[in-house]
């Protein structure tokens, strides 16, 4: 299970640009991949839920600890909600790269003019994986003021709707049937956009045309679209392999998860290596971007050891963490400076100090530090210390000997010291282990960047709420004033 969830690889530091053509083939590729995957995952973390409870029961809270650590890193793969998934997963319709027809004229980021019918939007040559997307939009139509006494033609005179077709633009097989037509209607607010839902519409080639065409004209409004993108649809995902009568095992999920990850995957990396495969034979400019592109993503699937590389692993190699150097295999270092959030590591013969991302552990010699962990826990000041050094041990002891996965955030702090992410095998994220154990507080970040990050730092938020409530509450929360009102 670890190669499928946690086998973060490959990530490099500061990224160069990939080329245009190039990077829209990627976030295909990754469209593809969260989307198909999605309710494969979730199937799957709810084997997990079912198997934890039984474990409870049985008292194995060991073992239930380690599948409820699987569980949050399969969550922390996805966003809370299929809407902000897809929003991430969207390929926006820009009015900048938009031939535009007829009266149509953009304003920033709007689409409007639409003063005579026909005239419309066109966005030629899109790169997008096949399969079946929505159009989402958000639209303004409302009545332009007239001089009071002044005759307005009919064909002038405002309208209480507005109708449009968006197709794709092409004479292929397929083509006719993503038509659709829809209807704004008018607003007397000016300031509030209506958010629109269109499809699905269903590609079945990587390059296509799409336009948006007033059925029309509406000299008489003013009517105003923004935020057009494509969503993709959800996906249904194979179910599951039903095990047997007696009860699935672990290892049979995982198997069976194995099995039916690759399925979905496989054609989607064939795609994908195609792709690349004619980018480095079409065109010069792009074949060492696209080779490396390829030799990279076939890397990834040799290091799964024949098993199906998890979306996490794929999506951490394609961007997700991007520009964390990834130190594998690195040792913890015992230090009388390391702290339980802070301590040495060894990679390769080079020594690094760094500070674990998101989490504070209690000083035991920073009076200002200590303040903000004892208002953070509701504590007295005479709690602090103590806790500090049981954190210390305890990071000492659990870390010491293991191989580590760290992920380096570049830069230092003002004290020289980098932060970072730190893996173990079968565990997960050492921040939860710590969040777990009530010996860490869950700090709000300076900044987050991208899906991964977020999905990671909101599992901890959850594991910190999840302790606060335990009884008996573990570590600082156990004689916590407020966790026990």
């Amino acid at each position: 299970m670890a190669g499928i969830v946690m086998g973060i690889v490959g990530v490099g530091g500061a990224q160069t640009p990939d080329p245009a053509p190039l990077a829209v083939a990627r976030a295909g590729f990754l469209r593809s991949v969260m989307t198909d995957s999605q309710t494969l995952t979730d199937q799957y973390e709810r084997a997990l839920a079912k198997i934890e409870q039984e474990l409870a029961e049985t008292a194995d809270y060991e073992e239930a600890r380690l599948v409820q650590q699987r569980r949050a890193e399969l969550k922390a793969l996805y966003l809370t909600n299929d809407t902000t998934l897809a929003q991430n997963l969207s390929f926006p319709l820009l009015p900048s790269q938009a031939r535009l027809i007829g009266s149509a004229e953009t304003r920033g980021d709007l689409i409007t003019g639409w003063r005579t019918s026909g005239s419309g939007a066109e966005w030629a040559n899109l790169r997008l994986s096949p399969g079946k997307y929505y159009l989402e939009l958000e639209a303004n139509l409302v009545e332009l003021p007239s001089l009071p006494g002044t005759l307005v033609p009919g064909r002038s005179q405002p309208q209480e709707s507005a109708a449009f077709d968006f197709f794709e633009v092409s004479l292929l097989p397929g083509a006719a049937e993503n038509r659709r037509s829809f209807e704004l209607r008018l607003s007397h607010d000016d300031t509030t956009f209506e958010s629109l839902k269109i499809g699905p519409v269903n590609f079945t080639r990587s390059l296509v045309t799409l336009r948006l065409m007033a059925a029309s004209g509406y000299p008489g409004n003013l009517l105003r679209l923004r935020n057009l993108r494509l969503v993709p649809a959800t996906v249904e995902a194979p179910t599951i392999t039903s095990p047997a009568a007696a009860g699935p095992s672990l290892e049979d999920l995982k198997k069976s998860m194995n099995e039916t990850l690759a399925a979905v995957q496989k054609p989607i990396l064939d795609s994908y290596l195609e792709s690349l495969r004619q980018f480095s034979t079409g065109n010069s400019a792009l074949k060492d971007a696209a080779e490396a592109e390829s030799k990279r993503l076939l890397k990834l699937m040799e290091n799964s050891r024949g098993q199906a590389a998890g979306p996490l692993r794929i999506l951490v190699n394609n961007g997700g963490l991007n520009g964390f150097e990834d130190l594998d295999g690195a040792r913890f270092v015992a230090d009388a400076g390391n702290r339980g959030d802070r301590f040495l590591i060894e990679h390769e013969g080079r020594t690094l100090n760094i500070r674990l991302m998101w989490v504070q552990c209690a000083p035991v010699d920073d009076l200002a530090a200590g303040r903000q962990f004892s208002k953070h826990f509701d504590l007295g000041e005479s709690d602090v210390t103590p806790l500090g050094r049981a954190a210390q041990e305890f990071t000492a002891g659990y870390l010491e000997g293991k191989a580590l996965r760290v992920l380096v955030r570049p830069g230092k702090d003002k004290d020289g010291i980098a932060h970072a992410l730190v893996f173990l095998p079968e565990i997960g994220l050492f921040q939860n282990v710590l969040v777990d154990q009530g010996l860490a507080a869950v700090m709000p970040p300076k900044e987050r960047r991208g899906m991964m990050e977020n999905g990671l730092y909101d599992s901890l938020l959850e594991r910190e709420q999840a302790a606060r409530r335990q009884k008996p509450a573990p570590g600082a929360w156990g004689i916590s004033e407020a966790a026990n009102r």
